[in-house]
């Protein structure tokens, strides 16, 4: 189903999200430039991971390039070879995981939710084509769809009024959309909006009408299954597109692709709303959205509970009045006082990614309990 056009992007994207990564912790831009001087301009440690991140994503042994488009040349034939893709998890329990899709099942999911997308005559991208997300709907998509794909920087502030035009399908993230909405913009008539890898608020889809959006779709699902659910409109439920099989019992539920046999627990718990509908409650595995990256606070607490100044510590999300990030709670042994923080921060961010980095410490005697002993917020 990949063009080697397709598999120029996706190459192109691992180095543009490392680079990201590696440089600022907000919203990633991908520039256009000639490939070949970005490439020559790269600093070795970020070509090194991406020629890492490549090799496990099309499944070769890892190995050094001397230009982009010998890179590209060797990722396609390997795809050609193996006719899957491997995705990864976010990697914020140590470990990143590794997501097989087949041809087969990106066709699937593709065509799956085609329909969804009929007034579509153009894609535009504001998400990394080596995402699982992005892979689906901004490369798989437009086959099926036959329509052109417009590459641009997630960048709130450019001349949106002036960039989109009737019959594009923006493919965004909540958290883009919420700085879009902030930055005061409107849509044309005739545009509409996409919106995956975390949940989208409500009332952020509600403003999205508000500024002029005609159309609205947000995906539910998870690297490891893909597509899960679709819904419209705020508020609504997820609908399980036809190429899943449902096998429910009370609040449980399984899923199971009619091309396969595996069935799956879903990444979430949910309410089912007979006969194909689901609205997620809360996630199994106490992952939280940080900057549109799934992030484990427990993970980062194991970490910092390693370092020689501390005792015992609890690490959370903020509360929205706060900020959109990880915070700390720390119980210092006995030598040490808050004037450590330094040390503290300059051991964590050897650790942990940008997103799982705390942005704020706070210091006490004991960890905050509720009155029935349980952890509290603080």
């Amino acid at each position: 189903m990949l063009l080697k056009s397709d598999v120029y992007r996706i190459v192109s994207d691992f180095f543009r999200t490392e680079l990201a990564r590696r440089q600022a912790d907000a919203l990633a831009v991908f520039e256009t430039e000639n490939e070949d001087d970005f490439f020559d301009r790269l600093p070795q440690e970020v070509r090194k991971t991406a020629f890492e991140k490549a090799a496990t994503f099309f499944d070769y042994e890892p190995k050094e390039f001397s230009s982009f488009d010998l890179m590209v040349d060797f990722a396609y034939a390997s795809y050609l070879k193996n006719r899957h893709l491997n995705f990864l998890t976010s990697g914020s329990t140590g470990v990143p995981k590794k997501c097989v899709h087949t041809e087969e099942m990106l066709r699937e999911e593709a065509y799956g939710v085609k329909d969804l997308f009929k007034p579509v005559k153009r894609i535009v991208s504001l998400v990394p084509s080596s995402h699982l997300y992005g892979c689906t709907f901004t490369i798989c998509l437009p086959h099926v769809l036959r329509v052109p794909v417009k590459v641009l920087p997630a960048l709130p502030t450019q001349p949106w009024e002036d960039l989109l035009q009737e019959g594009d399908l923006v493919t965004g993230f909540p958290l883009f959309w919420n700085y879009w909405l902030r930055a005061g913009n409107h849509f044309k008539p005739g545009i509409m909006a996409l919106s995956s890898t975390a949940p989208c608020k409500d009332e952020i889809i509600n403003d999205l009408f508000r500024a002029g959006l005609t159309n609205f779709v947000e995906i539910y699902g998870s690297s490891e299954t893909g597509v899960i659910g679709t819904r419209t409109n705020a508020g609504s439920p997820f609908t399980i597109p036809d190429f899943w099989e449902i096998s429910s019992r009370g609040n449980e539920i399984k899923i199971k692709r009619k091309s396969q046999s595996e069935w799956l627990l879903l990444p979430d718990e949910v309410d089912v709303i007979p006969p194909r509908q689901i609205r997620p409650l809360r996630r199994r595995d106490a992952c939280v959205q940080v900057a549109g990256i799934n992030v484990y606070p427990r993970h980062v607490e194991h970490i910092l509970a390693r370092h020689p100044a501390v005792k015992a510590c609890r690490v959370r999300l903020m509360r929205p009045e706060e900020g959109e990030r990880l915070k700390a709670f720390i119980v210092l042994n006995e030598g040490f006082s808050p004037d450590h923080v330094g040390i503290i921060r300059t051991y964590l961010s050897q650790k942990v990614t940008v997103h799982e980095m705390p942005r704020s410490f706070t210091f006490g005697k004991q960890l905050p309990v509720a009155a029935l002993g349980k952890d509290t917020d603080w």
